[in-house]
């Protein structure tokens, strides 16, 4: 009988789906955004191995270009994971108040969690444009130092 349901409750219920959809998109996101620096690294390494028609001048700002760009992609979704990191961070302390006793679930689990001295899933997942950043960087060096001695 959804009549009889505490109002406190319901409110609880539907805030902490809100948070659920925040973290769908931003696993959404997160697929995303890997996609699309496994086509950059991709095409990097298509272009290197000479598939394209491309003559040795436009090769060289290719080389430098491309990695230039997937480092502002990193960035996008280094911001990006921040922002949902903040407002899931927002949510999550809504809800936290919005516990009630006997026991409040969410404040035990962070307790537990940091107890545990547990990294957050958000700064694990920051690593990984974090790691593409330095891939084309070295990238970038590699092309560099090619360019120079070649």
């Amino acid at each position: 009988m959804a009549d009889d349901k505490d109002p406190k409750l319901a409110l609880f219920e539907l805030y902490l789906a809100t948070a659920e959809k925040v973290s769908d998109r931003r696993a959404q996101a997160n697929s995303w955004m890997l996609s699309v620096n496994s086509a950059i690294v991709g095409l990097y390494g298509y272009l290197q191995a000479d598939k394209m028609a491309v003559g040795a001048a436009q090769k060289a700002v290719w080389l430098w270009a491309i990695p230039a760009a997937g480092t502002l992609v990193c960035v996008a979704w280094t911001s990006l994971l921040t922002s949902y990191r903040k407002l899931n961070r927002a949510k999550f302390e809504v809800l936290t108040q919005l516990e009630a006793d006997p026991i409040p679930p969410f404040t035990r689990e962070n307790e537990a969690y940091r107890r545990d001295r547990r990294w957050s899933l958000s700064y694990i997942e920051t690593l990984i444009p974090v790691c593409f950043v330095l891939l084309y960087a070295v990238l970038l060096i590699v092309a560099i130092v090619t360019r120079n001695t070649g």
